[in-house]
């Protein structure tokens, strides 16, 4: 059986579902792409069991169909073809595809369709719109401090929070927690734990361009998503997330205001000397109006100045590569950070509002 479609279409597609393609499996047809194919389109479905991929392109066909094709193989090949049509031919009988484009020619073994696992779900009864770009924000600026230590694998997960018209995405780790806000149209009560590496594969391949919304959906303890042409099946943690407003919630009186982008480029300065063996530490001596940022080792010291507004005298280890990673993904010029004492939790806010919170555990120094 033929089917014909761009060379162009199919390449992002198969690059889309491959993020549900497991690195290691004991189950060689889960390193394939499921291949469906209907009249008029082609449906492309990958798997890890955890997370599902599907993808649907434009196809130009003479019946049904389905088979699965290695997946590497088959993205090496689609890749480095020209940029033309394409047909793929099935051969039923013997379950092989030839690839044909321009003077290109190519044949893989498949496995049979049916060979393959599929997940049914009762779709679109609690469907929830929220824009891309949202959704892509939560992401980006709170699963960075999900743990990855999978002893404790429930914060290896990002908690989802949805009440009040507002949707809000938490990631934990000992040692900091990230928390991001948005408000949504919709007045849902929904709590969730999705895995953080998972959910950061999908952002990968969320498009600027196409429908600026996307959909949201929990369904038997699964997360779906739908962008565009793209269906992504999540399956979530059961479980008690870390009870995190209790201890974002524990403020200090010593608050200071600064600019961020002065305050990151002193740290990435000062950090130069910082090292894993020594926790990343760097040392912040906090006056009147101003910050001294210091690191030293045997090699030598750095030490930064970085004006602030308010402050309370006080000298607090750092991690900066937590201090980096949360600066990083702030939008703003200037932030609130708050502290207590020098064995209490760092806590960078906005100037106004709850939009995010960004809390460090501080290093005890020497």
């Amino acid at each position: 059986m033929k089917i014909y479609c761009s060379r162009s279409g199919l390449n992002k597609a198969i690059n889309n579902v491959s993020h549900s393609i497991p690195v290691r499996t004991t189950s060689s047809i889960l390193e394939g792409i499921l291949v469906n194919v209907e009249p008029g389109k082609m449906r492309l479905t990958a798997t890890d069991t955890n997370m599902t991929t599907e993808t649907l392109i434009d196809a130009e066909t003479e019946g049904v169909c389905e088979f699965v094709v290695p997946a590497k193989l088959f993205s090496a090949i689609v890749s480095k073809l020209p940029e033309d049509e394409m047909m793929i031919d099935y051969d039923t009988e013997k379950s092989k595809i030839n690839i044909k484009c321009a003077g290109s020619n190519s044949e893989i073994i498949c496995f049979r369709g049916d060979e393959y696992p599929k997940i049914r779900l009762n779709e679109g009864e609690k469907e929830i719109f929220i824009e891309k770009e949202a959704i892509k924000k939560l992401i980006k600026k709170t699963a960075f401090s999900a743990s990855t230590d999978e002893f404790n694998r429930i914060i290896t997960g990002v908690l989802l929070e949805m009440k009040e018209g507002s949707m809000k995405m938490v990631g934990v780790d000992p040692y900091r927690i990230a928390v991001y806000k948005i408000d949504v149209d919709n007045n849902e009560n929904v709590s969730v734990i999705i895995p953080a590496k998972l959910i950061t594969e999908v952002a990968k391949f969320i498009d600027d361009d196409g429908d600026p919304k996307m959909s949201f959906e929990i369904i038997d303890n699964k997360v779906v998503m739908k962008f565009d042409n793209n269906k992504v099946i999540i399956n979530t943690y059961s479980g008690k997330f870390i009870d995190y407003e209790r201890i974002i919630n524990k403020e200090g009186n010593n608050n200071i205001r600064v600019k961020k982008d002065d305050l990151m480029k002193s740290t990435e300065r000062a950090s130069l000397l910082a090292s894993v063996q020594n926790n990343n530490l760097i040392k912040f001596s906090i006056e009147k109006d101003m910050i001294y940022i210091t690191s030293l080792n045997e090699e030598g010291n750095i030490e930064e100045k970085v004006e602030i507004i308010g402050g309370e005298e006080l000298n607090i280890g750092i991690n900066s590569r937590y201090l980096k990673d949360a600066l990083n993904v702030i939008d703003d010029e200037e932030i609130m950070i708050n502290f207590k004492d020098s064995i209490s939790p760092v806590i960078i806010k906005p100037l106004k509002g709850e939009k995010y919170t960004y809390l460090i555990l501080p290093i005890r120094m020497n």
